[in-house]
């Protein structure tokens, strides 16, 4: 146990309590509540943005990028899907959980400055926004989401701390406010499409 705690970091609590809310929400998804379900998956990308904000001033330990990956999987992998098939989509929700596997499995063996295809927590964001604003066309964006998942697009890295840190209030917000929630939308549609329109955060 001692041997397991020095070589956890502070940033892997994050990461532990990113994998326990999508476990939760995975267990309210799986009683029909979707709407808890997508909140859980919030809380998810709030703890893994504190994750990778910890990591890069401490830095990240192996053993931490593999805790990051495996409670990505959990709360931007299984539960999206699980909730696209909750909502009588199995022909989607499978294709995106296959996708989402594929990027975090080449996220951690590839080295870029940029991210290489879009990544699974800002795919399970739009997800989450979409739910929340009961979008009839959840399917065909869950596709195109799928698609850009296991693309060669470059998405950039967010780095600028006030861009992060108001993002990160909006997207706190949104768990209590549905006016956020479409905020939180706007914001996530526009970094999708910004490798078109070459915005640099």
């Amino acid at each position: 146990m001692r041997r397991l705690q020095s070589r956890l970091r502070f940033a892997d609590v994050f990461s532990i309590l990113n994998a326990t809310s999508g476990f939760l929400g995975i267990c309210v998804a799986s009683n029909g509540n979707l709407i808890l379900a997508v909140k859980f998956m919030i809380i998810s990308v709030l703890m893994d943005g504190i994750d990778g904000f910890v990591a890069r001033k401490e830095g990240c330990s192996d053993l931490g990028k593999e805790l990051d990956s495996l409670a990505d999987l959990v709360s931007f992998g299984v539960l999206p899907s699980l909730i696209l098939f909750k909502m009588n989509m199995l022909y989607v929700s499978i294709p995106y959980l296959l996708a989402s596997v594929y990027r975090l499995a080449r996220f951690n063996v590839l080295t870029y400055e940029d991210f290489l295809g879009l990544p699974t927590t800002a795919s399970a964001l739009c997800l989450a926004c979409l739910t929340i604003a009961n979008f009839p066309y959840v399917h065909t964006v869950a596709l195109a989401l799928s698609v850009l998942m296991v693309s060669n697009v470059r998405y950039i890295r967010v780095r600028n701390k006030v861009v992060l840190g108001v993002a990160g209030v909006i997207i706190f917000l949104s768990l209590f406010f549905e006016a956020f929630a479409y905020v939180t939308l706007t914001l996530t549609l526009i970094y999708i499409i910004s490798p078109l329109l070459k915005v640099r955060l």
